[in-house]
């Protein structure tokens, strides 16, 4: 991945995690992992991060962006207080860190069984859940800083060069209902983002 973004101009050095020990430096680095947590804290050890480390954290903190771009919500930990959600299910229940713990649920009852089960886990990040209305659909768009429309307007609120954002359906339009600041990266995608920095630089 490195070598095709310095072959378009863009160079950085690929931050490999796997190897257990990482040395921050003054480089520019594109931070590559699926433990996005960890991604957060190695960028926050170099001079500059194509996606620095607190717009890392600032993604994956749902509070962050929901109350602007998202679709209404509610916030609660306790599995008693899902009776209190101001809307009916089906809901996307999530937690408010990012933490791939995501589902759908179609009751209040399917509702606070999943938040007990989150309060019994291990992970204090998991004990805060939000609801969300179910959106008719998802539209996931891999989005590079300098883009229109509302992926790009997230992207520059949150301080990433690059995101996968997930768009819901809803009658009022598309919302925004989750961020990806670490995705995947193929060809395309790095070919975008190569263009998109070199036209920053």
């Amino acid at each position: 991945m490195a070598k095709f973004l310095s072959a378009r101009g863009v160079y950085v050095d690929l931050v490999d995690i796997s190897q257990g020990h990482v040395e921050g430096g003054d480089s520019t680095v594109l931070v590559r992992t699926r433990n996005q947590y960890l991604g957060a804290v190695y960028a926050s050890l170099f001079r500059r991060s194509i996606n620095p480390s607190h717009a890392i954290y600032n993604a994956l903190n749902r509070l962050y962006w929901l109350p602007k771009y998202g679709p209404h919500f509610f916030v609660f930990s306790d599995e008693e207080a899902v009776e209190k959600v101001d809307f009916k299910p089906p809901w996307l229940l999530a937690t408010v860190w990012r933490l791939g713990l995501d589902v759908l649920v179609t009751s209040v009852e399917g509702a606070k069984s999943v938040v007990e089960h989150r309060n019994y886990m291990r992970n204090p990040l998991a004990k805060a859940s939000v609801a969300m209305p179910k959106p008719r659909g998802v539209r996931k768009v891999f989005a590079v800083s300098g883009m229109d429309g509302i992926a790009g307007e997230v992207l520059r609120a949150l301080g990433l060069k690059y995101a996968e954002v997930a768009l819901g359906l809803y009658d009022d339009g598309e919302r925004v209902v989750d961020v990806d600041p670490i995705p995947e990266l193929d060809e395309a995608r790095a070919r975008l983002l190569a263009d998109a920095a070199l036209e920053e630089a």
